[in-house]
């Protein structure tokens, strides 16, 4: 909310958010992508966004969401290993 009323340049959710989950589905114990929706919020505003994700998970669905546009880019910086979600 303090983005788009210009009261701030940078906005950091320390608790996370449920990036797992889908367009049609839910996972990860994500049912609704608040980031997704903070985004596109954001998207009314500024033309440009980063997503950085410093999390144990890739932020798989947000990726997803925003894959195929140059307006947003999403960087996942998380934990990797084999059988890890």
């Amino acid at each position: 909310a303090q983005l788009l009323i210009n009261s701030c340049d940078v906005a950091v959710f320390w608790s996370g958010g449920r990036h797992h989950a889908k367009r049609n589905s839910a996972s990860g114990f994500c049912y609704v992508n608040d980031i997704v929706i903070a985004i596109l919020e954001l998207r009314k505003r500024y033309d440009r966004i980063l997503y950085l994700d410093l999390d144990a998970h890739h932020g798989d669905a947000v990726e997803q969401a925003f894959f195929s546009t140059s307006s947003v880019l999403t960087l996942s910086i998380h934990r990797a290993e084999p059988g890890f979600f």
